[in-house]
């Protein structure tokens, strides 16, 4: 979930928010003058950036990548779950 903020509400209650990133992967955007807009993400969510950044840098990694998703597209062995596919399935699985 994305929560939008205005600087003086996040200063104030700056706790509240740096636990919601952390505890529940919120995405905040500090919205500030002249569109200087800041997002604050977690920790986690940030290293997972960083490496697929990485990991897309790699030419060979980018054609591996591209070759696996068309094998992937062009199976009908495959679906491809929408987010909420994936959430229904993920909650029905902490059920059990």
């Amino acid at each position: 979930m994305i929560q939008v903020v205005t600087i003086k509400d996040f200063r104030k209650s700056f706790e509240k928010y740096a636990d919601d990133v952390a505890n529940y992967n919120e995405t905040i955007i500090v919205a500030r003058p002249e569109q200087k807009n800041v997002v604050v993400i977690s920790e986690k969510e940030y290293n997972s950036w960083q490496e697929t950044n990485y990991l897309l840098q790699s030419k060979a990694n980018n054609n591996t990548l591209a070759h696996s998703t068309n094998q992937l597209s062009d199976s009908t062995k495959y679906h491809f779950l929408t987010p909420k596919e994936f959430e229904r399935i993920a909650a029905d699985d902490q059920l059990c």
